[in-house]
Order: C-alpha cells, then sequence, then structure tokens
C-alpha cells in the first residue's frame, strides 16, 4: 500500500516538474506535489470556534481587523491535521464564514513541528474575481519563471463543517519558509505591503532576525528620492535588484495586474536579500489579471502609482530598459502560443476534478476560454504599444495646449456620477452627487519630459448647500497622487483653477479635473490647458484658484 501511495505522489511530482520546466520553473523542492493536482480538503471547526469566525467582519476601504484564529481539523484523504489554526482573509474579495470565506491555514502556529506536506502556511482563495481559478496559478509561474520569487499556487475542493464550498485556489504562505527557498539567506525582513502601504510607511514584518531594524526600507526610499535622475538609477542599483524589478514591473503591465505594486501601489512584499543587500519585489493579489476590472488596452507605460516604480521609470535610460525587456517577454515567456498551452495544460488538471458537478464545470471551462481570448486582446495591445511608442508632448515655448481624452473615474466609497455637454456654455464635463455627498473626477494622461507645468482651466460648483461647505468640498484641479485639498474652490459663478508641478525625468502623468461634495461641478472642456513654464523649480505640486 506504501509503494502504490508513493509510486502517485512520484508520478503527481514529476508531472509538475516536467510541465513547470515550460516556465523554467525552480528545481524540486518541498511541498510541489501540493499544487500539482487539486486537493480534497476537509476542515472541521467546533461550535465556539464557528461562533468567533462568524462574528468576524470587514468593513471596504476601511482598516481590516486583524484576522482572529480559532482551532481547526483538516482532512486531506488519509491524513489528518489537528489544531490548525486558522482565520479569516481577503479584502474586496472577503466572503463571511457562512458564505465562501477565504481562508488562512497555520499548521505550525499551535501545534509546533506540524506540517502540510512540509509547508507550515497555506491561503485558500475563493477566486469570486477570478471565474477560470487559473490566473494566480498562471502569474506565478511566470514570476518564478523569470526569477522574480512568488509563492506557488495549486487549487483545492474545500467542504467546511459538512458544506460543499467547491474550488478554491490554494497558495503558499508568504513566510520565512518560503524566503529559505529563494534566497541563500533567510536573515533580512520580509515585509508586507497589505492593501496600499508603500515602501515610505510602516509596513508589516512578515519575518526577519531584526524587524525594529527599518534602515534597509530608509536606504531604498533615499534612493528613489535622490532628484538627480542620472544619479538616482545609480543609487538605486546600490539598494535595490533593479533586473528583478523590471521583470516584475514588466510582467506586472503585461498581465494588466492594476492592483499590483507598479501599477496601483498595492498588493507586494518586498525583502532584504542581505546576501547581496539588495531590496527584492515580491508579487502578491494576482487573481484580477488580463483585463479583469481594468482595460486591456492599458498603457504600458502607465502613471506608475508603486513609489519606487514611478522613482525608477521617471529617468529615460531606465525606462528605455524596461520596454526593451517588456518586448522581449512578449515575444517569449509571454508570447501567446506559450501562454494558451499552459493554460490548457492547467485546466487539464481541474476538469476531472469538476467531473461531478457538470455547472461548475462548464462555468470553469467558459471563464477558461474567456481569459485565452483576453489575453490575445492583451498581447496585441502591448504590441501595437511597442511598435508606436508615445511620444512626450511637445510645446512651443509657454504656449498651453488644449487637453483632450478625458475619461471619468468614480470614488468606490462615495460614488458621483457625471455627464459631457454641449450647450451655450460650451463643451462641458459634469460630476454630480446627490443626494449624498460624493466624489469623481475627469482623467486624462499625458507623457512630460522634465519641467515645471502649469494646469489651468475654469469649473464652478452649483448646489453645493451651506451645511455641506467644508475645506473637503468643491472642485479642483490637481494631479493622481498629489493628496493636498489644497485649492479646492466652491463658486457658483465660473472661476480660474491653477495647479503647478515639477517632471523630473521621464513621466506620463494623469491630470484629474475633480468635484466633491453634495451637489454638482462644472469644467470648461476647451479651457483645460496644459503649459510647460520656463522656469523649472524644485517647490513641491501645488493648487491655488486665481484670483
Amino acid at each position: 500500500m506504501k509503494r502504490t501511495v508513493a509510486l502517485k505522489l512520484a508520478l503527481i511530482l514529476a508531472f509538475a516538474l516536467g510541465q513547470g520546466r515550460l516556465f523554467g520553473a525552480n528545481p524540486a523542492s518541498e511541498g510541489d506535489e501540493v499544487f500539482a493536482a487539486p486537493r480534497r480538503l476537509k476542515i472541521e471547526i467546533p461550535p465556539e470556534g464557528v461562533a468567533v469566525l462568524q462574528q468576524y467582519q470587514q468593513v471596504w476601504r476601511q482598516r481590516r481587523p486583524e484576522g482572529v484564529n480559532v482551532a481547526a481539523t483538516v482532512y486531506d484523504g488519509d491524513l489528518i491535521y489537528t489544531n490548525v489554526a486558522i482565520h479569516l482573509k481577503g479584502s474586496f474579495s472577503f466572503q463571511p464564514f457562512d458564505s465562501k470565506p477565504s481562508l488562512t491555514l497555520n499548521f505550525d502556529k499551535s501545534a509546533p513541528g506540524q506540517r502540510f506536506h512540509g509547508l507550515t502556511k497555506i491561503h485558500l482563495n475563493n477566486s469570486v474575481q477570478d471565474p477560470s481559478y487559473l490566473c494566480e496559478q498562471l502569474a506565478r509561474e511566470l514570476f518564478n519563471s523569470l526569477d522574480v520569487p512568488s509563492p506557488r499556487a495549486g487549487h483545492a475542493l474545500v467542504t467546511l463543517n459538512g458544506r460543499n464550498l467547491g474550488l478554491f485556489v490554494l497558495v503558499e504562505g508568504a513566510n520565512k519558509q518560503f524566503i529559505k527557498r529563494h534566497f541563500p539567506n533567510a536573515k533580512g525582513n520580509l515585509y508586507d505591503g497589505g492593501a496600499g502601504g508603500e515602501v515610505n510607511s510602516a509596513l508589516k514584518v512578515e519575518c526577519g532576525e531584526d524587524p525594529n531594524d527599518r534602515s534597509d526600507l530608509k536606504r531604498l526610499v533615499q534612493a528613489m528620492k535622490e532628484p538627480d535622475p542620472a544619479k538616482r538609477v545609480a543609487r538605486l542599483e546600490q539598494v535595490l535588484d533593479v533586473q528583478r524589478f523590471i521583470n516584475f514591473a514588466a510582467t506586472e503591465a503585461f498581465t494588466v495586474h492594476w492592483d499590483g505594486y507598479c501599477l496601483g501601489g498595492n498588493n507586494y512584499r518586498v525583502f532584504h536579500d542581505v546576501s547581496r543587500d539588495k531590496m527584492v519585489f515580491i508579487p502578491h493579489g494576482l487573481d484580477q489579471l488580463f483585463g479583469v476590472s481594468s482595460s486591456l488596452n492599458l498603457s504600458i507605460t502607465p502613471p506608475f502609482k508603486g513609489l519606487v516604480a514611478k522613482a525608477l521609470f521617471s529617468v529615460p535610460d531606465a525606462r528605455q530598459r524596461y520596454l526593451q525587456r517588456l518586448e522581449e517577454l512578449a515575444s517569449q515567456e509571454l508570447r501567446v502560443t506559450r501562454l494558451h498551452e499552459r493554460i490548457d495544460q492547467l485546466a487539464a488538471r481541474l476538469q476531472p476534478a469538476l467531473a461531478d458537478e457538470p455547472q461548475l464545470l462548464r462555468q470553469f471551462e467558459q471563464a477558461v476560454e474567456n481569459l485565452k481570448a483576453r489575453i490575445v486582446q492583451r498581447a496585441t495591445s502591448v504590441a501595437q504599444q511597442l511598435k508606436n511608442p508615445k511620444r512626450p508632448l511637445q510645446f512651443a515655448g509657454e504656449k498651453p495646449i488644449v487637453l483632450s481624452g478625458w475619461k471619468f473615474k468614480s470614488s468606490l466609497t462615495q460614488p458621483a456620477s457625471s455627464s459631457r455637454r454641449i450647450d451655450q456654455n460650451g463643451d462641458l464635463l459634469s460630476i454630480s452627487s446627490r443626494p449624498t455627498e460624493g466624489s469623481g473626477g475627469w482623467r486624462t494622461t499625458v507623457l512630460l519630459e522634465t519641467g515645471h507645468y502649469e494646469f489651468t482651466g475654469r469649473a464652478h460648483t452649483d448646489g453645493l448647500s451651506a451645511s455641506s461647505l467644508k475645506a473637503t468640498n468643491g472642485v479642483m484641479l490637481r494631479v493622481s497622487g498629489e493628496r493636498s485639498t489644497k485649492g479646492l474652490t466652491v463658486s457658483d459663478d465660473w472661476k480660474a483653477l491653477r495647479y503647478e508641478f515639477d517632471v523630473r525625468g521621464i513621466e506620463d502623468v494623469e491630470l484629474i479635473c475633480e468635484f466633491r461634495g453634495r451637489g454638482t461641478g462644472f469644467f470648461d472642456v476647451q479651457s483645460l490647458r496644459l503649459a510647460r513654464k520656463s522656469a523649472e523649480t524644485t517647490a513641491l505640486p501645488r493648487a491655488a484658484a486665481s484670483e
């Protein structure tokens, strides 16, 4: 019997490694069999633990409460794991206990030495934003093949206290055990970027021998703040694994990982590799890819939100290195035929496990075909953008340029509506929120070179009641990333607004016409202009209403 089980495990492992070599996977390592084929996991939580988890709630866009662990028993075939620490997880994908909750399982937290196929920690993600259930596994394999360390992913069919919850994405925990697989020295700090935490903030330390020593992050922040672009790259090379970061950024851009670090300033880990004294970025939250919640035509050089990406790729030489690497990847590791082949292989593993659930199997197969179609569209868009690279906006002296290409984006937590119309007052962009306060902005992106710029336009408000007049209400002009509310204006009459900012290097800048409050804001399209001023300043961006 033992020989038969051992033979099955060997075959599974051989299959996994054979498939993985297509993506240049790492050699065999502990826990590989977990990700080779879907597991069937049965989780039992006693009533007192259920009561605790049922009370755990999250409110979107509010700080997530710390996960509360309860004890569980996990059955994996003939294997039984007791006293497993388990808690609910997720942010936008969060679902309560009585629905289809995402879960974190820590096998040795309360039972020292206990391992799940050699692993101490796994996550079970409900994949509510990815009906193909394949984005996490595909992307993580891609990153690992490009020497960008990423926790592995597979699948599990889960039963929770007798409830059949169906298919989950099983993800390896990003902990010290994971670090030891990828780095010769695991003493450095592993920081959790979590939901929107930047490298200049108090990031949580997942593991590391000296969690109170943040000098590694401080050196990275100091390097990215270097004002001289040429010196900035040299300083970043000293503290950051730049080539890995370029691979990281190019893969995020190709897969449209809009909620990742480079594009969204979110969902990442960063590790201090003390063996080389370099910071290494690690991807996370890879479920919304290839056009999920974003456009398949997303720019390959968007306004980078991650501060390290913004600092590095605003330097022309580094930006060119990034584009050249993206072009190489698009013709090799990221070419459509290769991605489709791997998707078909991964899907073939799951289809037999879903055979008993015909409806789920049909939905899965449709989602897989949809994913493959989206990859074709994205590859086409990337190829076109590489063939016709965006050129910086050209100015004739200080003569302003009329801006175009405005698109509306509403706040998720306080939504507002928009319209564009032409009447006797001209071509108008409007943003409205009633009966409650809301916010939103009309946006356009321009590629700019080093210089001092002035963004101007006319705007007015309507219906802002006296009770709603406060410092955070009104209309304003700004650039993406600006947090100051200076310049917010409330005026029943048309008023000239002005916002000034500097660009050092070359950068895609997102300009925003914003309204906040309960009422309506109007912007005159023909008045929305950008000028490059002759006098460059080192001042921070600033906004003002002209007198």
